[in-house]
């Protein structure tokens, strides 16, 4: 399971409340953990976590999959569509893509249309596309 951290993002609540068990109520902000004492964690939270969690909790980094970076010429829809249909055929119900520095979220049950506005959404709020056509009148 080492080797796959790199591949996966995880709910952060879920691996804190983990680290709380683990830690057996100690205030894990009041902590100053030497690397010893992180190596054990780790290694207990390597134990402690069931696929089932995993499977949960966790989401598939994209970029980490070599054959799900974007193609040259691919557009955002055909993306998302490949992202799709990759994640089906595995039992995760995530999976983070990033196609032009936007990242976004695509779920095992989710529509390319509203991944798609989602991203777009997203991309538009980082580059303010639809403030710039206000600006101008162009925008209704």
């Amino acid at each position: 399971m080492n080797n796959n951290f790199n591949k996966f993002a995880f709910n952060d609540a879920m691996i804190l409340d983990k680290i709380q068990e683990i830690l057996e109520g100690k205030n894990i902000d009041e902590l100053e953990l030497t690397e010893e004492e992180l190596k054990m964690i780790k290694s207990q939270l390597e134990e402690n976590l069931s696929s089932e969690e995993l499977n949960e909790s966790s989401a598939l980094v994209a970029s980490s999959i070599e054959e799900l970076d974007v193609l040259p010429n691919e557009d955002i829809k055909e993306y998302i569509k490949r992202l799709i249909k990759y994640l089906n055929n595995t039992n995760l119900k995530c999976i983070i893509g990033e196609f032009k520095g936007i990242e976004f979220e695509v779920f095992n049950d989710s529509d390319v249309d509203d991944v798609f506005n989602d991203y777009y959404s997203k991309y538009d709020q980082a580059y303010g596309i639809s403030q710039m056509l206000s600006d101008l009148d162009l925008l209704k």
